[in-house]
């Protein structure tokens, strides 16, 4: 540790926080290193990262304004072929609507070390390989490729990025989806400009941890040694939540004609009244002209307060389109959207609550961060946690949160990216945390009968699909997405076994989302079994059953988010011929998590004289996050699931 101390303080002494900076010296590649075939702490990795090196300054530019640049270097040891893409780098540089704030790359250098027979060569990146170009109207692309790569290549990279955005540098990343042997980030700014810097699942993790001051800059170093691989794993809401990593906000600051320091943290009483105030969030909720008489006509009908607000609901849903975008704060005044019938989500719901006030009903928005955006952090108000909004209204005591973008979701329900466990209720002097959660569960039953065909292995099949709460509206959404024709193409080439799919289907057209979406195939297959040494073996569940398990890892360090509770019942009835016999059967069995959290229930029963035969698989998961030390407790259940959905029925000829 000593040794590594040293180091990191010699280098501080280079990091002379101005607009130029070198990078320090690194260790050259040695033989042995391009001689490695694994990983020794993850033989599976296909690459790791050797060093992973960055260092963020914020300086003066030459007008007295303050920008930021960030200096990064990395080498790879590739080890498979499947890691040659890691050859490829890809930036997005960042702009603003004006093109006057504009973000650059610059001193782009790259190397491919291989190792042949007359020793280490060495193949540098060829400036005119590396390719800029507009990305989108915020964003330039820069990507290049490292020439020469190959199992056993090392790879290596710099390049600066200046950015004249400082008050909200950019994340350092210490962990990705390969081990890292070393990972070092240096970040220097001026004591005028004060950072809260947050750190990501790192505490107990860090080799090396210090800041310190001189010549009036802050310089702040860290270091973490042999990061594993954080792969990709089912039931996530957002890996980046649990990734390693430092974040940073600009806390305070204070500049040449300031006589007292702005301060940019606050706290939540504070953080609720910006929000109510601001113009482009709770600003905006105000009565509406235009609806003056739809409100008059919708009180005229309702007397009830309930039946009111479901008649607004369902006025905003089934008139209003969603463009597709999330934001925390509008972009267009809410009578712009009146007119346009059309709007951002958080539009949409601030139009739905200036309205249900209209007629009475009190109303308030619910600020959350969505599922892809990522979770909030509790510890430290951040407008930049949060970006979308939806409403609220609290009717005979019970709390409903409202979201009008999906036609096809029921008073109560929300689509699944607001499912987040957590939202801020906006109430003048009344703010509060408020549970997101869903009074429906995502069923599905599958009901599935087969009987023998003619031929050998041939079975007729007729299969059911019936979803229910937000299985049905999965359905529905994607057949209105796709188109009745591609929405039963789908269902032949998930069942592409069997030949020529008739595909039905019922209570699609229905606009009552309370009516059940059923969609039914059927046909012939004609290889439904295997025939052995004159035995017949059948699949227990043949179709859609779990064949693969989903929770692979020995460990788990975050939750299990199912989005839903779920449930799932799985129900195959084969009428065997008269003229075989059962010879083995799976055995039935029954699994439970703990504290009722859910179970498994898979039974075998025989019908008519052992003709027919009927598997039934039940699944139910009555929670939507298991947290981390209910992991073991799941897999267990997943292992019996997986195990029991793999065997096979045998069959005889007498």
């Amino acid at each position: 540790m000593k040794k590594v101390t040293i180091l990191l303080l010699m280098l501080s002494m280079a990091f002379i926080a101005n607009a130029q900076q070198e990078l320090p010296t690194f260790p050259d590649v040695k033989i042995e290193d391009l001689k490695k075939k694994e990983y020794a702490k993850d033989s599976s990795a296909e690459a790791y990262i050797m060093m992973n090196y960055g260092n963020g300054w914020v300086y003066k530019n030459s007008e007295g304004g303050y920008e930021i640049a960030y200096q990064y270097f990395t080498r790879i040891k590739v080890l498979k072929k499947s890691a040659f893409e890691r050859a490829t780098k890809t930036l997005f540089l960042y702009k603003d609507d004006n093109q006057q704030n504009i973000e650059t790359i610059e001193n782009v250098k790259g190397k491919t070390y291989n190792f042949t027979n007359d020793g280490i060569t060495i193949e540098e990146l060829d400036p005119k390989d590396i390719f800029k170009g507009k990305y989108d109207k915020s964003y330039d692309k820069v990507s290049f490729t490292l020439p020469k790569v190959k199992e056993g290549s090392i790879i290596e990279y710099s390049y600066v990025v200046r950015s004249p955005y400082p008050f909200k540098p950019k994340d350092w990343y210490f962990q990705y989806n390969i081990p890292c042997e070393r990972s070092e980030y240096t970040f220097s700014s001026p004591t005028n400009l004060a950072y809260r810097i947050l750190m990501q699942a790192c505490e107990g993790k860090l080799s090396f941890d210090k800041c310190a001051t001189a010549d009036e800059y802050r310089t702040c170093q860290w270091l973490m040694l042999n990061v594993p691989a954080l792969n990709r794993e089912k039931y996530v809401a957002n890996l980046d939540d649990y990734t390693r990593k430092i974040h940073f906000e600009l806390a305070e600051y204070i500049v040449d004609g300031m006589s007292k320091p702005k301060n940019l943290s606050m706290d939540w009483p504070a953080f609720d009244k910006q929000l109510l105030i601001d113009e482009d969030l709770g600003g905006r909720i105000s009565k509406i002209s235009a609806f003056e008489a739809t409100a008059q006509s919708l009180k005229s009908q309702k007397t009830d307060t309930l039946e009111l607000a479901k008649e607004v609901y369902k006025y905003v849903q089934s008139n209003f389109t969603w463009d597709g975008n999330k934001y925390l704060f509008t972009k267009n005044p809410l009578k712009e959207v009146f007119n346009r019938k059309t709007g951002s989500g958080t539009e949409l719901n601030l139009l739905l609550i200036s309205l249900l006030r209209q007629v009475g009903i009190e109303a308030n928005p619910v600020v959350i961060s969505t599922r892809e955006h990522g979770r909030i952090w509790k510890d430290y108000p951040m407008i930049t946690r949060f970006n979308y909004t939806l409403a609220h209204v609290n009717i005979k005591g019970k709390d409903v949160l409202l979201d009008v973008t999906d036609r096809n979701l029921r008073w109560g329900l929300l689509p699944s990216f607001c499912m987040v466990g957590e939202g801020r209720l906006l109430i003048n002097n009344k703010s509060q945390w408020l549970p997101i959660r869903t009074p429906e569960k995502s069923g599905e039953m599958i009901n599935m009968e087969f009987t023998f065909g003619e031929k050998e292995s041939e079975l007729e099949s007729q299969i059911t699909y019936a979803g229910v709460g937000y299985q049905a509206i999965d359905y529905r959404t994607e057949y209105n997405a796709l188109g009745k024709e591609k929405f039963a193409e789908k269902f032949r080439k998930k069942l592409s076994t069997i030949d020529k799919a008739l595909v039905e289907f019922e209570g699609f057209s229905n606009t009552d989302t309370d009516v059940q979406p059923v969609i039914a195939v059927s046909g012939k297959i004609t290889e439904g079994y295997s025939v052995v040494n004159g035995k017949i073996y059948l699949k227990t569940i043949p179709y859609d059953g779990t064949t693969e398990h989903p929770f692979v890892s020995i460990e788990r360090a975050f939750p299990i988010d199912f989005t839903y509770p779920t449930e799932e019942t799985i129900t195959c009835k084969y009428t065997i011929p008269d003229n075989y016999a059962v010879v083995e059967l799976p055995k039935a069995i029954r699994v439970t998590l703990p504290e009722d959290g859910g179970r498994f229930n898979f039974s075998v029963a025989q019908y008519q004289g052992g003709k027919v035969i009927v598997i039934t698989s039940q699944i139910q998961l009555k929670k939507s996050i298991y947290g981390v030390d209910e992991y073991q407790a799941i897999r267990t259940v997943y292992d019996h699931i997986v195990a029991k959905h793999n065997e096979m029925i045998v069959l005889q000829k007498k």
